[in-house]
């Protein structure tokens, strides 16, 4: 499993450096060929999808629609379409600057007549997790998302939007922002499922056979479970905040799942660091297995040499080169000394092995 698509904020930083606050310059990769327009109006009764290639048409059918309208944004690049959304609804130009730097931090900024939200959004792809960076921009009665690429973790919300299940249609923009970033909070647990089941297969590798090749992929699993707790931490504020907000299209009904919503965080937040401190005892059980295997080495090497030391002595007198050596020239002196070699050795393995040594 590898964490892809991490956002470089050194890299996104730079390309703003000496910059005026508020400029729309978009700091990401080009991920779409071109910018997707979808929205969605809705009340109890009836919904509409519908697609757009122009930017100023779905405007204009937000502005004539008495329905709640989810307007979603694939692909930043076209920052014209960026700030024709922020001047329509009379947004500040630093939410413009925030929804195209994909290296934001998890964070609520409350303004004047609208909400803005960013967050990290994990979602499973080809067994690997990707992260991306959305943004979500709530007023009374219209909510716009915005994303770098398609694919989300939104379609269960699309599915309750069309099916009518729930309370969904009955709401209104505020219960729609709670709704995506529950979403988004459930994705959280499928993205550190994912994680912890490949934690417990490097567990058995790491008891198992501690090879060189594990170490890297240890140091990435450990950089990988900071990352995601450091991406997912800030959500603990940010839900925190949209639950105490005080405005005037905020129902105090939602108020009570988003604090739901708020005790979900917290558990993913505490399942990471779970998963974050697994990965360290990783690194030092692999380190432990790697020095008792040493040890072994070291034991083996040692009892071999123990052994050879009396047998190096016997051998060393009688290759001394002096005249008078009596046992030299007897008979069986040859296969005595063997015969007394190969006892000692017996004796010293067997003295070994009640010690345990061996």
């Amino acid at each position: 499993m590898k964490l892809k698509n991490k956002t470089k904020n050194k890299s996104s930083h730079l390309k703003k450096t000496g910059m005026a606050p508020g400029q729309f310059l978009f700091t990401g990769e080009r991920k779409v060929d071109n910018t997707k327009i979808q929205l969605i109006n809705y009340d109890k009764e009836n919904i509409e999808e519908i697609q757009f290639k122009n930017i100023a048409t779905a405007l204009k059918k937000i502005e004539k629609s008495e329905k709640t309208s989810w307007l979603n944004i694939i692909g930043l690049h076209d920052t014209q379409v960026i700030r024709s959304i922020v001047e329509h609804f009379n947004f500040h130009n630093l939410s413009g600057e925030d929804i195209l730097s994909v290296g934001q931090r998890t964070k609520l900024d409350d303004y004047d007549h609208y909400i803005h939200i960013v967050s990290k959004m994990f979602k499973e792809h080809n067994k690997d997790i990707e992260e991306e960076q959305v943004t979500i921009i709530f007023t009374q009665n219209v909510l716009i998302t915005f994303q770098e690429k398609e694919g989300d973790v939104f379609n269960n919300v699309r599915e309750r939007l069309k099916e009518g299940k729930g309370q969904i249609r009955s709401r209104k923009s505020d219960y729609l922002a709670y709704a995506l970033l529950d979403s988004i909070v459930d994705h959280y647990f499928l993205a550190i499922e994912h994680f912890g089941n490949y934690i417990e297969e490097l567990e058995e590798e790491v008891l198992i056979n501690p090879s060189e090749s594990l170490l890297p992929t240890l140091h990435e699993m450990r950089r990988e479970a900071a990352y995601i707790r450091r991406s997912i931490f800030p959500m603990r504020e940010t839900v925190n905040r949209f639950e105490k907000l005080e405005i005037d299209y905020m129902n105090i009904e939602t108020k009570i799942f988003i604090r739901d919503l708020y005790d979900h965080t917290l558990q993913v937040i505490e399942t990471v660091t779970v998963f974050k401190d697994a990965v360290n005892g990783l690194l030092d059980l692999y380190m432990s297995s790697v020095s008792n295997r040493m040890n072994n080495v070291m034991k083996v090497l040692t009892i071999v040499s123990t052994i050879f030391i009396p047998l190096t002595f016997i051998a060393g007198i009688y290759g001394m080169n002096f005249t008078n050596m009596h046992e030299l020239e007897y008979k069986y002196g040859y296969l005595i000394t063997m015969i007394s070699m190969g006892v000692l050795t017996l004796l010293m393995i067997i003295y070994f092995k009640r010690k345990k040594w061996l």
